[in-house]
């Protein structure tokens, strides 16, 4: 049996935690963003920062703070894309007919 006890080891299984898929594809569609617009559109569910947290170790986005300012832009890194459009890919073959 597989240890199941780092995100890392886990693969895409990291991604069945909640709002974990839909804030990665929510960057993928608005492009950089805020951390207060995913709180906004996807969820304000207090735990979006550990989750935040989370995509960043995995290596699919990264946190920055916006200098001047009190807030924290999101973006995707080059993983993150790829990992997004497959998702988006997926959801298309399971929304067709």
């Amino acid at each position: 049996m597989m240890n199941m006890t780092l995100s890392s080891e886990k693969g895409v299984v990291t991604l069945e935690e909640k709002h974990l898929i839909a804030v990665l594809l929510f960057v993928a569609i608005r492009g950089e963003c805020k951390k207060i617009e995913v709180y906004e559109n996807v969820s304000s569910n207090p735990r979006i920062p550990e989750k935040l947290d989370r995509l960043e170790a995995m290596g699919l986005l990264v946190q920055k703070d916006i200098p001047g300012m009190r807030s924290i832009s999101i973006e995707l890194t080059p993983k993150g894309r790829a990992v997004a459009d497959h998702l988006n890919a997926v959801d298309e073959i399971i929304k067709s007919n």
